[in-house]
């Protein structure tokens, strides 16, 4: 079985290429920076760049690709909206069109957002839920995700979609929260100092370990429904501030100093966002596999050890 993967290079490109090596898939993946693993073939292309995309699909044929390219971190899609559209939109738009020029019919994950349901709700969304985005990346994931479901319907491509919601993991970048708070406390037990930086820690969020992420994406590829989209969730929200007290459990900082920097405190933030996945495990028979807490603990001991080899 031969897998394409977009945006290989990113946090979930690389525990994807991991998880499809392992069970014996040929991978090629396209990004524009190169990824640290070297068992896959790595072809450095631009998603927006139509010609190259259709030479690199005409030669690997891909059976199955998993769009996971486009622009990812969303406070910087405030600043660069232009670039969140291009990456995600232009992107997506990109793909479909070369696979469709070549009349080829591989089967696509398009990985969108949870993100495009917008403001939270007290009950967990599903996926009858009005899309509803409230900033520039979240639209960007909602037009492509319309146009995800536009041409599987109106061109007959072979296209799920999935809307998954937070997930973290050792390898994530600290500009995610996770992430950012387990780099600091890695730095605050190594330097001796007290003081962590945190945005709004009072929200709560429905966060995966990044593993029951991949392993979702995977199930989709498999038994998802051409045309659907699925949350990919825990059906359950956890609050900022429990993640930074598991953090802080198992770390050696003792009555750390919290202090709130504006500059991560997000505009039109949501109070809550969970997501309902009775459709992903019906469907998939997918099951949440790593418990949160853990993950924790796995994220901090990264960074320890990104901090001692002096990697970050």
């Amino acid at each position: 079985m031969k897998a394409l993967i977009t945006g290989v290079s990113g946090f979930v490109g690389n525990f994807l290429t991991e998880k499809l090596l392992r069970i014996g898939y040929e991978v090629a993946g396209i990004s524009r920076s190169k990824p640290d693993n070297k068992d896959l073939n790595f072809i450095s292309c631009d998603i927006t760049d139509s010609a190259r995309l259709e030479k690199i699909l005409k030669t690997i044929r891909p059976d199955e690709i998993y769009h996971l390219a486009g622009s990812a971190f969303i406070p910087y899609s405030y600043k660069e909206p232009m670039y969140a559209y291009s990456t995600i939109v232009s992107g997506t738009l990109s793909l479909y069109e070369s696979l469709r020029k070549l009349d080829m019919d591989s089967k696509v994950l398009f990985v969108g957002s949870a993100e495009v349901y917008g403001e939270g709700q007290t009950s967990p969304f599903t996926e009858k839920d009005l899309l509803r985005p409230n900033n520039p990346y979240a639209g960007a994931k909602a037009c492509a995700d319309l146009i995800s479901e536009q041409y599987a319907k109106t061109f007959q491509m072979k296209i799920i979609r999935a809307r998954p919601f937070n997930h973290t993991g050792p390898k994530q970048s600290d500009n995610f929260v996770c992430s950012s708070f387990a780099k600091q406390i890695a730095e605050m037990e190594y330097d001796g100092h007290k003081t962590i930086y945190v945005g709004n820690i009072n929200v709560k969020r429905d966060f995966l370990d990044v593993r029951d992420v991949v392993n979702a994406y995977y199930l989709l590829m498999k038994k998802g429904t051409s045309g659907e989209a699925y949350n990919v969730s825990s059906n359950k929200a956890v609050s900022i501030s429990e993640l930074l007290d598991w953090l802080f459990l198992f770390s050696n900082i003792e009555s750390p100093n919290i202090e709130v920097d504006l500059n991560k405190v997000r505009a039109n933030d949501a109070l809550i966002r969970l997501g309902d996945n009775t459709k992903l495990c019906q469907d998939t028979g997918w099951l949440q596999e790593h418990d949160l807490k853990e993950t924790m603990r796995v994220l901090l001991e990264y960074w320890r050890s990104s901090r001692a080899s002096g990697r970050n």
